[in-house]
């Protein structure tokens, strides 16, 4: 474990970007990214800092890496130094229009000049065009070297790089603002960029003298709740361990279809569940300090960014059921889409296992996986954290190859299988509230899934056109009364066509009898054969027959 050595000062941007020091961001950071959004807020903190003159703003911390105190490697805080240079160009055209115009040119241009040199770039005597203080990556730096620093605008834009996109758009935005100032003359351009932009404008440097010194401030940070990106943490570890451009050029492709296939805010969670699936488990604030420790050479990177690129595609397929991974497997489409629809994840390090070491046991642990997560999370509303560390459990012992078949799978899950008294004991008693979109869609789901399991059909439990109907009205304008509660209980939920439940509407229960007769639904015809009255007793009833079916339904026998 090498020394750790860093150095924390508190600078202005003028301190920051004065006195010849330069700053490369690492090709394989991340391209420029801010939007409106960053943009709008550091507007307003400047607006606010030109209205008070006592005031200071402090933009927060950037991240350096060093061995001269000279030259700077960017580790963090890359987009901030890149906006900020866009600013002082912006203000920079202005003087430029002035220029244009005959207003005070022999002073506007030699301001013009200073602040070149001074805060963005030395002129080269041979091309003739600036050398920046502020290299960006590979993706971004020949559009500000070529066309921002110069002033000058490219051709083709809708060619470019997204990201090259945002760099002109926030140069533009920055623009449009500072002339929206309606300054008169240089002086107070001057004025604005020395006495807002250099000198109140604050950042927070650390500058350390290698790379793992870095990743101790980064979780140092983020441990005090300075919100630092993680993907991008893990990237600049992962590429510092390359020695040479050869190597960073051949991983460079694969980084970026990991992250494209998987989403750059996704790529933490899946490298989580990804390491969950082979060792014991991992919190996500322990996942970057997981990673230093584990990969400690290139030959891992190659090794770990390859299997991840294996991995990020089978990942991506377990939320989306159409993928063609199930092209051929209808059966297990059907499951992957009834897991999906419960809304959790904790079993996908559970399944990377099984497909990866296990194949031929991938469907048989998608239905153990079903009836667990309809008992423990739907109807238990269970501590998933319990759940995960189950999960993991079985995954380490299948990639170990302790265990081999769906019964002992089924087995070493029972801690999390609630067992079928304890699940009919919670199903008497549970309700939806219909109004959230997500809840009617699991009513809707679980009414089916009895109508199928009860009366032998054959609905599709997701495109069915069945509306949910309450029973006993939620506008309780009848003499019967019952408690508010009883009313989103499943026992009092039946499935109805739209055009039967428009007809119904607020009607009492008598009314809707007739109604109910018309339904295709047999559970809802079985209501207008089998009861004459409706209240919090045959609610009951209904949602204890209900309890039974469920119970043979969402099991898991092995």
């Amino acid at each position: 474990m090498p020394k750790l050595i860093f150095d924390t000062k508190t600078l202005s941007l003028q301190e920051i970007l004065g006195n010849a020091k330069v700053y490369t961001v690492p090709k394989y950071q991340r391209s420029y990214s801010w939007e409106a959004e960053q943009w709008e807020d550091l507007w307003q903190d400047i607006i606010e800092l030109k209205k008070n003159e006592e005031t200071i703003h402090y933009l927060g911390t950037i991240v350096l890496k060093t061995i001269d105190n000279k030259s700077f490697e960017v580790i963090d805080g890359q987009q901030r130094l890149a906006t900020l240079s866009f600013i002082i160009l912006a203000c920079i055209k202005v003087l430029s229009d002035f220029v244009e115009k005959g207003i005070d040119t022999e002073k506007n241009e030699e301001r013009i000049s200073i602040y070149m040199n001074n805060y963005i770039g030395f002129k080269e005597p041979k091309a003739l065009t600036y050398k920046p203080k502020v290299t960006l990556n590979h993706f971004d730096k020949d559009l500000y070297n070529a066309y921002l620093i110069q002033l000058k605008r490219p051709q083709n834009i809708s060619r470019l790089p997204d990201s090259n996109k945002l760099m002109l758009k926030s140069f533009n935005y920055f623009l449009d603002k500072i002339k929206s100032l309606n300054f008169k003359s240089g002086d107070e351009v001057v004025d604005f960029i020395e006495n807002i932009l250099l000198n109140k404008l604050i950042l927070i440097q650390i500058v350390v003298e290698d790379t793992l010194s870095a990743y101790t401030v980064f979780e140092t940070l983020n441990a005090r709740g300075i919100e630092l990106t993680t993907t991008d943490l893990l990237k600049n570890y992962l590429f510092s361990l390359l020695d040479n451009e050869i190597d960073i050029n051949n991983m460079l492709p694969i980084w970026d279809r990991i992250v494209n296939t998987i989403s750059y805010r996704e790529f933490p969670t899946f490298l989580r569940y990804y390491l969950n699936s082979r060792q014991n488990l991992i919190r996500n604030e322990r996942l970057f300090k997981e990673i230093r420790n584990k990969v400690i050479s290139k030959e891992q990177v190659f090794e770990l960014l390859n299997d991840l690129e294996i991995n990020s595609e089978l990942y991506l397929a377990f939320d989306e059921p159409s993928h063609e991974f199930w092209a051929e497997q209808p059966g297990t489409q059907k499951l992957l889409e009834e897991i999906k629809l419960f809304g959790v994840k904790q079993h996908k390090s559970l399944l990377l296992t099984v497909y990866n070491k296990k194949q031929e046991l991938f469907t048989n642990t998608l239905r153990i996986i079903r009836a667990i997560t309809f008992r423990y999370n739907v109807i238990g509303k269970f501590n998933p954290n319990d759940l995960e560390k189950a999960y993991n459990k079985t995954a380490v012992k299948i990639f170990n190859s302790n265990i081999t078949t769906p019964s002992e799978i089924q087995s070493d899950l029972n801690s999390v299988y609630l067992n079928d008294e304890k699940f009919k004991n919670i199903f008497l008693t549970k309700s939806f509230n219909t109004q959230r979109a997500k809840e009617k869609k699991l009513v809707r789901y679980i009414l089916t899934s009895i109508e199928n399991q009860k009366y032998r059909k054959n609905y599709h439990l997701f495109e069915s056109e069945a509306t949910i109907e309450h029973i006993f009205p939620e506008n309780q304008n009848s003499q019967i009364q019952i408690e508010n509660e009883m009313i989103s209980r499943l026992g009092n939920l039946t499935l109805l066509e739209l055009k039967l439940n428009k007809e119904a509407g607020n009607k009492s229960v008598d009314e809707k009898l007739d109604i109910y007769k018309k339904s295709q639904y047999d559970m809802t015809k079985e209501i207008a054969e089998r009861w004459n009255n409706w209240g919090e007793n045959e609610i009951k009833t209904r949602q204890r027959e209900f309890a039974e079916i469920a119970t043979s339904i969402w099991r898991s026998e092995y």
